[in-house]
C-alpha cells in the first residue's frame, strides 16, 4: 500500500476501513473495498503516531461505536477524530 512517506507504526479495523498511522506524522484511512490508496489523511501530530497503549498493544483505536479514533503520538498529544471528518474535535 501506498500513501506513507515513512515506516507505519499502528493499525486500526472500523468495519471496512483501515487507519495507519506512521512515523510521517499522519494517520491515513483506507476503504479497503475502493482502489484508491486512501480515502482521507489524518494531520495534526508534531511528531510520530504511534497509537495509544491498551494492556502491552499500542494502537490507533476506534470508539466502539465506530464514531470516532483515537490517536496518541510521541509529541505527547491524543487527538480524538471523528469518522466523518478530516478535522480533530480534541
Amino acid at each position: 500500500m501506498s500513501g506513507h512517506r515513512n515506516r507505519v507504526g499502528t493499525l486500526a479495523w472500523n468495519s471496512h476501513m483501515l487507519s495507519s498511522g506512521s512515523r510521517d506524522r499522519s494517520i491515513l484511512q483506507r476503504d479497503v473495498r475502493a482502489p484508491e490508496s486512501f480515502h482521507m489523511k489524518l494531520q495534526g501530530h508534531r511528531s510520530e503516531v504511534c497509537g495509544l497503549k491498551v494492556g502491552t498493544f499500542v494502537l490507533v483505536k476506534w470508539s466502539f461505536d465506530d464514531r470516532e479514533l483515537a490517536s496518541g503520538g510521541n509529541d505527547n498529544q491524543l487527538f480524538i477524530w471523528n469518522a466523518a471528518s478530516s478535522q480533530a474535535s480534541l
